[in-house]
């Protein structure tokens, strides 16, 4: 039933089955919608630093996932409207954004362009930061298809099914870009290890 009001393009009242912070969610949607500025503020607060994160881990340049992110915030709350609600707002947000960088890495100005910060990692909570320098320059080796699936899959905790939408891929495909860039971060590890242990 929800599934055909939802297709239909009907929005969900705020209490129909939905957890308690997906309808606070919805009603600051629909206030966006709607043009209201404190609806806008709300959900750049909530979803900001996500954004950027995921844009600087696209990227690998943390000056362009600021550029990235507010573009990306722009372009979300112009196509608001296009948003049905069949998925989490966050992963049709995280769509936006991974199309946004990967089209800037595909830009020519992108190869020509080597800015200072693009050595730096993105700022990241982890407690060893020779651990964190490591975990970067091993995602760094990734081609950012299968980056980005993995960066959306353990970094941002989408689910299987929001990663296909975000990236516009068939599941299978996103199974099997994870288990490759899995494999290849694993086996990239192990080396950095054993010549760590060796040194």
């Amino acid at each position: 039933m929800i599934g055909e009001l939802r297709r239909e393009g009907r929005a969900l009242a705020a209490g129909d089955c939905l957890p308690c912070e997906d309808r606070e969610e919805a009603v600051w949607l629909g206030r966006a919608r709607a043009g209201d500025e404190a609806a806008y503020r709300w959900l750049l607060h909530r979803y900001r630093a996500r954004v950027v994160r995921l844009a600087a881990h696209v990227l690998r340049r943390d000056g362009e996932a600021e550029d990235v992110a507010q573009e990306a915030f722009l372009r979300a709350f112009r196509r608001l409207p296009d948003f049905r609600g069949e998925g989490r707002f966050s992963a049709w947000l995280f769509g936006i954004v991974v199309r946004l960088c990967l089209d800037r890495r595909r830009s020519a100005r992108w190869a020509r362009e080597v800015p200072a910060d693009a050595i730096a990692p993105p700022s990241s909570s982890a407690d060893n930061p020779d651990t964190r320098l490591l975990v970067e320059a091993l995602l760094d080796r990734l081609s950012p298809p299968m980056r980005a699936a993995l960066i959306l899959r353990e970094m941002e905790g989408l689910d299987y099914d929001e990663v296909a939408a975000t990236l516009g891929i068939p599941v299978g495909t996103v199974r099997s870009r994870l288990h490759a860039a899995r494999a290849q971060f694993r086996a990239l590890w192990t080396a950095a290890q054993e010549e760590d242990n060796h040194a």
